[in-house]
């Protein structure tokens, strides 16, 4: 800028950039305001983000959103949400709630516009900003009052624009990860940083320092008192996180003046939503529980799959139903996971229940047994046959699974051969139930597009293979178990179906 002093060229650049068009940053009165200023003179509790992390972590890439993923998990995505409206804002951390908003905010986004999955644009959605409310920290608040009554006014850090996502391609990307309390100063630096290194948001041209319209709109946030971090003027702060040729470019005062970039308010999809897949609340039975069960799994992090087993393990014990068990490990674990989660717990299980049936309770167990001929009469084929019929009657569903468990430990069957004997004689049937739910979620994938028809076809291609063999198996088990009756003398009833 020629022949003006480096603090002349600055102060021409701050009256060139004045906000304009937007909600103004107004704190918010009442109740709410009263815990948010809880929460920063003295909250100490945190809030854990884990489920939204993950959803992140799988439903989008490089900023984009896979509006299809979302779909598919909208379940696990209203049970964090409705984790997140339940909240008490006045016990948590300032940066804990702080992250809670933003979390909020970009997670009822993408509620938004699942619940309105025909639109190439949120600004097609009617008051989606202004009049839709959501409960957040058990507060009714539109995403604006989220912004501009809360973030903005009480945090008073600008690099929140470039944290919140309102699902337009010129919008500040959405992270893989969410917002965490513990991390959230590093994690705005990287946004910040992150959105003006790129030359669609800041960039010069000529003598013009080209930018996005966020500093048009929310310019004050940037230089103004009492927020931070800050700057005295705009270009100064777009310099401190912008690439080289920006910051060489503001620091020489070798611009004239600013321009905004046109916004581009389009979708920010990698995939869209389904347009006839609007989820309005009335998803079937089926579809909620699948929803609830992986979001309740999820929700335990890496400890998910141990919580799962020992609620497995309880079950056996306690002659739960085995099957919906099963078919949900493969629901919430995948088919690989699921087997080896269910293999183990319900061999721990047949275990427990054999040892307290052995050694505790052998007079309860055997008044159990007298009312099941079938069970009664096993014990004379274990003398014979051994492990060998252990195998056997796990393979034939004429044996009530459970009961099974604490029939064996009134045999003389060592306790070893049981467990060995068991554990791979359930395999078979652990397999099948578990690619039953496995396939239904692929099945559902399918359905709404987040998975191939091609890979769901061999899903459920292997699963009809594995009916076949456990089909064949069973029948097998029968023929040699009617072998043995006639080897060890008359007891029909201990093979019959």
């Amino acid at each position: 800028m020629m022949g003006l002093s480096k603090a002349a060229a600055r102060l021409l650049l701050v009256l060139g950039v004045s906000a304009c068009g937007a909600p103004e940053s107004e704190p918010a009165t009442g109740r709410v305001a009263e815990e948010v200023r809880s929460s920063l003179e003295g909250g100490s509790r945190t809030f854990d983000h884990g489920v939204w992390d993950r959803l992140l972590a799988e439903g989008t890439k490089d900023g984009l959103v896979d509006y299809r993923y979302f779909q598919d998990h909208a379940g696990e995505l209203d049970a964090y949400l409705a984790e997140v409206a339940e909240a008490n804002a006045a016990d948590l951390r300032r940066f804990h709630l702080e992250a809670l908003l933003i979390n909020a905010y970009n997670a009822l986004t993408i509620r938004s516009i699942l619940g309105n999955p025909g639109v190439t644009s949120i600004r097609q959605i009617d008051g989606v900003w202004s009049t839709v409310r959501h409960r957040v920290a058990r507060h009714e608040l539109t995403l604006d009052e989220i912004e501009h009554n809360l973030l903005r006014p009480f945090f008073r850090d600008p690099r929140i624009h470039f944290a919140l996502n309102c699902a337009s391609m010129s919008c500040a990307p959405l992270p893989g990860w969410a917002f965490d309390g513990d991390a959230l100063e590093e994690q705005l630096e990287e946004r910040t940083r992150l959105f003006l290194s790129d030359p669609d948001n800041a960039r010069v041209e000529g003598e013009k320092l080209v930018l996005s319209r966020y500093f048009d709109w929310y310019g004050d946030d940037f230089v103004a008192e009492g927020w931070a971090p800050r700057a005295e003027t705009i270009p100064l702060f777009v310099a401190r996180y912008a690439g080289p040729e920006v910051a060489t470019a503001v620091d020489s005062a070798g611009i004239s003046g600013v321009r905004f970039s046109d916004y581009d308010w389009s979708l920010n999809a990698l995939r869209p939503p389904v347009p006839d897949a609007a989820d309005k609340g009335d998803r079937s039975g089926a579809e909620a529980v699948v929803g609830w069960l992986r979001s309740w799994v999820t929700g335990f992090g890496m400890a998910g799959p141990v919580i799962y087993g020992l609620a497995y393990v309880l079950g056996v014990v306690l002659f739960l139903p085995g099957a919906p068990l099963t078919i949900g490990a493969g629901v919430a674990f995948g088919l690989g996971v699921g087997t080896v989660l269910v293999s183990l717990a319900s061999t721990i299980g047949a275990a427990l229940a054999f040892l307290i049936a052995r050694y505790l309770l052998r007079g309860r167990v055997e008044s159990w047994v007298s009312d099941h001929e079938r069970l009664s009469a096993v014990d004379r084929a274990v003398e014979h046959q051994g492990w060998r019929v252990v195998a056997l009657t796990r393979l034939s569903p004429a044996f009530p699974f459970n009961l099974q468990n604490y029939a064996y430990g009134l045999t003389g069957v060592p306790f070893l051969q049981y467990v060995l004997a068991s554990w791979i004689a359930m395999l078979p049937g652990t397999l099948l139930y578990v690619s039953i739910g496995a396939a239904g979620v692929e099945l559902a994938s399918a359905a709404t597009g987040a998975a191939s028809w091609g890979a769901t076809t061999l899903r459920v291609l292997g699963l009809a293979a594995t009916v076949i063999v456990v089909v064949l198996i069973t029948a097998a088990a029968r023929r040699e178990l009617k072998a043995i009756e006639a080897e060890v003398g008359p007891s029909p009833e201990v093979v019959s179906a």
